[in-house]
């Protein structure tokens, strides 16, 4: 399986024997990802983020692995 996260779409192909057996798009990518950690953020934290820290979050601590807990400081407007 291939996954190509963007910032619009996400694309998933199923490849087996050197060909793609199936593929689909669809709308949800690493934009609404941004948009989800800033709410998460505003709603836990009582703190306003950017859209640059909602990305560098993403990038330094994302993971799709749920036992992993990294942890970074981050600057926002206190609410």
């Amino acid at each position: 399986m291939v996954v190509d996260i963007g910032g619009g779409t996400t694309e998933v192909a199923i490849i087996s024997l050197g060909g793609i057996v199936t593929s689909q798009s669809i709308r949800v990518a690493g934009d609404e990802m941004d948009d989800a950690i800033s709410s998460y953020i505003r709603k836990t934290y009582n703190l306003m983020i950017g859209d640059r820290t909602s990305e560098a979050i993403k990038m330094e601590i994302g993971s799709a692995q749920p036992d992993v807990h990294d942890e970074m400081d981050i600057r926002g407007r206190d609410l």
